[in-house]
């Protein structure tokens, strides 16, 4: 027999590999899916700092400054970002998103609303404020863990 923390277990391993599904079919739907999710990852998270370093990226990644230039040197090239010098030290570049970025993004935030309004329409009136609470002390631990 099962114990809770064994079913808890099993329901956060398969949300990752929905989740992950889903981010793949979004990308496949789109007319030209030339972003991987993990560009798509970066992306999201530029339209959520806005203007940033690559350093910022790297650091909230946890990955290596030198993987994440290779990653945005391949967004650059296919047209989703710029890197900007500062206006006050030249050797600091920002990346920012281009309309194709940002097109992309406000994409990909409209699909996952859609999910988030079925799942809101199956819980309605009962436990809304509950599964907020509970996702964000989720996303917290996992926030910590990193």
């Amino acid at each position: 027999m099962k114990t809770d923390f064994d079913k808890v277990n099993e329901w956060l391993i398969q949300l990752f590999h929905d989740f992950m599904i889903l981010e793949e079919q979004f990308l496949k739907d789109r007319e030209n899916p030339d972003v991987t999710v993990k560009e798509l990852q970066i992306l999201t998270l530029i339209h959520a700092l806005g203007s940033c370093r690559a350093t910022d990226i790297a650091k909230d990644q946890k990955l290596a400054l030198s993987t994440i230039t290779i990653t945005l040197n391949r967004l650059e090239k296919k047209g989703y970002i710029r890197r900007t010098p500062s206006k006050v030290d030249r050797r600091v570049i920002f990346v920012g998103l281009e309309e194709k970025g940002n097109e992309l993004c406000d994409s990909h935030r409209a699909f996952f609303s859609d999910i988030t309004d079925s799942l809101f329409d199956s819980i309605y009136g009962t436990t809304e404020n509950k599964l907020e609470g509970e996702l964000g002390n989720l996303h917290n631990s996992l926030e910590n863990m990193k």
